[in-house]
């Protein structure tokens, strides 16, 4: 009689990789809500450049970070990312209490700088971690604690400098950015710590830094291209993080014109606005976190595509009808919910093919590639969107123009990724 082979996963330290990423997330995301909450406090509107400054270290040196992650222990690099990190948030802490925006802001592009580095460290110590059997619900679970971290970070921000100003006064604008920030620094401490429990395993590749890392942007994204599997996972996987900027985007602007704030409206208000703005994106977050976890699951011991195809006609169907319901309505937000779910189930599995397919020793490479990808997708999405809401397209008709791109995607992953 065969006895089942003996799972030997470190499990243990998987889900400390997962609170390790979830941290930094919900770090990085809340102190950029920090600032943005600042900046409305001050009169000047941050979002922007801020948005810009998170996506730019990874246009700029994805190839040096794929690099760092392929030639040297991805253990050591992600202890090193997360030790960046507490000083990084010490500095801006500092520069709160000092009453300085542009010392807080040096430090936080910093932050986005360390973010870039963290981001092929920890996606290509999963598969050493779990190996390939685990990988779908591992790279899964990775993917939604990130998304739950980001929505924590962002909707706790806002909440949190807008009751400390109930408290203080409408006065105490940097005390309400600097105790929070003080209160993340806290928490990266403890997850330098748990980050020295994560087992160390060998570098894959061996290859020396050449200054042409500075800009091998177009090779590695043509090693990307011209692997079939690689190439029609990213396809999907860059299409999501369209979709979600775009959506996000689209939710500020219905909320905005449901709750119009005139120019003179006073700063509380203001802030009131974005932070009902921030729970109608919780909507959008929460039914994609419940969709990872589902597709996670069904994922666990094999990579299934077909729940990609299915999330792909679902994401389709959710914008169509976003397109036809009333705002506010129940179908409305249970549609937002929904299309979150489908988005998030359509991202998991090909998150999963992407990083097992990679060759082991060109993983980093593939990731950097992949989050080159993404990230030019989503600075698309701010420039799609922003567009169409200068031309006046209503916010029911741009929910029209993604369910039309969303069902050509879906067409493409049901026919390429098998």
């Amino acid at each position: 009689m065969n006895t089942p082979k003996k799972d030997n996963t470190p499990w243990g330290s998987f889900w400390s990789l997962v609170v390790i990423q979830s941290m930094n997330s919900l770090n990085e995301k809340g102190v950029q809500f920090l600032l943005i909450a600042l900046g409305i406090w001050m009169g000047q509107m941050l979002q922007y450049p801020l948005s810009v400054l998170i996506v730019l270290p990874f246009v700029i040196f994805s190839p040096v970070a794929g690099w760092l992650s392929d030639r040297y222990c991805k253990t050591r690099l992600l202890q090193a990312m997360v030790l960046l990190q507490v000083i990084v948030l010490v500095g801006m802490s500092i520069g709160l209490f000092m009453h300085s925006l542009w010392i807080s802001i040096g430090f936080f592009t910093i932050f986005c700088v360390q973010a870039m580095f963290f981001s092929p460290a920890k996606k290509g110590l999963v598969k050493d971690i779990v190996g390939t059997r685990h990988i779908g619900f591992a790279s899964g679970i990775l993917e939604i604690s990130s998304m739950l971290a980001l929505l924590v970070g962002q909707i706790g921000a806002l909440y949190l400098v807008y009751r400390l100003l109930c408290r203080w006064g409408s006065t105490a604008g940097w005390e309400a950015a600097a105790w929070p920030c003080v209160y993340c620094t806290a928490g990266a401490v403890l997850v330098f710590l748990l980050s020295l429990t994560i087992p160390r395993f060998k570098p894959q590749s061996h290859r020396p830094f050449a200054w042409s890392l500075l800009w091998k942007h177009f090779s590695q994204l043509r090693m990307l291209w011209n692997n079939k599997v690689l190439r029609n996972s990213e396809v999907g996987i860059g299409y999501f993080w369209f979709i979600a900027g775009t959506m996000i985007l689209i939710a500020l602007q219905m909320a905005a014109e449901a709750h119009p704030v005139d120019d003179g409206g006073d700063f509380m208000a203001v802030l009131g606005q974005q932070k009902d703005s921030a729970l109608l994106m919780a909507w959008i977050s929460g039914g994609s976190i419940l969709g990872g976890v589902v597709a996670s699951v069904i994922c666990a011991g094999k990579i299934r595509t077909w729940v990609a195809s299915a999330g792909g006609v679902g994401m389709t169907l959710g914008c169509a009808t976003l397109a036809i319901v009333p705002y506010g309505c129940p179908l409305f937000y249970l549609t937002l919910v929904l299309t979150g779910a489908m988005a998030a189930g359509y991202l998991v599995p090909l998150n999963a093919l992407l990083q097992d397919r990679a060759d082991d020793d060109k993983r980093g490479d593939v990731i950097a590639a992949g989050n080159l990808v993404d990230c030019f997708l989503g600075i698309m999405s701010v420039v799609i969107q922003g567009g169409m809401r200068m031309a006046g397209i209503s916010p029911q008709m741009q929910c029209a123009a993604l369910a039309l791109s969303s069902a050509l995607v879906a067409w493409f992953i049901i026919r390429n990724v098998k």
